[in-house]
């Protein structure tokens, strides 16, 4: 039997989450910050678990008699998140040809040079303005760019209150932009959308060196885990280190019988 865990109420899979390989702002935002849901097979003590945000999280013990019961949450179009070579394992046993394997790579905040940032932060173009986005314009950021700058919120009022969004205007149209993709227990997950006719200009890199700026001065700490190496690339430019690459899941088809017991 699964239960679904509380909100406030996640201390007891906070162990099964620690020293996570990837995505540490996201983790964090779920299990600390009351973010997404979390489901497991205990309230106390807890065995395994699967965060659930944008991606699919799994902890704990794969090799547990009830583990393969977490599979039955998972649906066509998730990525799931295996952090160990067991759990990888008993992911690409019960759905064998029901994966799209994809690769990522995972990066850890440095020490950043705060002054090669704040230049960064001004190397803009004429006629382009870096601001912070406003609740009357939340809608626009994310239908300029992307939904995924704000979707892992409730509302528009909460990404304002607890996240923060930057984003570049050109001519009444935001262009680029950095927003909290997750937050809690002190990291923020950055993500960063740059519209496709407006790349390759130093826009995302000037954006996303204001938002750590912005981590920095709020006291916290800034994550960062790249879908493709132009985003490595830049994390780098901007003072992440590597961690590794590691392989993200896609369900592609709900699994038929065996997946779940």
């Amino acid at each position: 039997m699964l239960i679904e865990l509380d909100s406030n109420n996640r201390a007891s899979v906070r162990r099964l989450f620690d020293r996570y390989p990837c995505l540490h702002g996201s983790v964090a935002a779920v299990i600390e910050g009351g973010m997404g849901k979390v489901f497991a097979d205990s309230r106390e003590e807890p065995c395994m678990a699967l965060a659930v945000l944008d991606f699919h999280f799994l902890a704990g013990d794969p090799l547990h008699a009830n583990a393969l019961r977490l599979f039955k949450l998972l649906q066509s179009g998730d990525v799931v998140i295996a952090p160990t070579p067991a759990w990888q394992h008993l992911v690409t046993a019960a759905y064998p040809s029901a994966l799209a394997v994809y690769h990522r790579e995972a990066f850890r905040a440095a020490k950043f040079d705060v002054d090669t940032l704040r230049r960064l932060c001004q190397v803009l173009p004429s006629g382009f303005e870096q601001r912070q986005v406003r609740l009357e314009e939340v809608t626009q950021f994310a239908t300029d760019l992307a939904p995924a700058l704000v979707y892992n919120f409730r509302s528009h009022e909460e990404f304002i209150t607890r996240g923060v969004g930057l984003g570049i205007l050109h001519q009444g149209m935001f262009v680029s932009g950095a927003s909290t993709a997750a937050v809690g227990g002190g990291r923020l997950e950055i993500e960063i959308q740059t519209h496709p006719l407006f790349r390759r200009r130093g826009l995302a890199r000037a954006v996303a060196a204001a938002l750590i700026l912005y981590c920095l001065e709020h006291g916290l700490e800034p994550c960062w885990d790249a879908a493709n190496e132009p985003s490595s690339a830049l994390a780098r430019q901007l003072g992440f280190h590597s961690t590794g690459k590691y392989e993200a899941y896609r369900l592609k088809q709900p699994e038929g019988n065996g997946t779940a017991s």
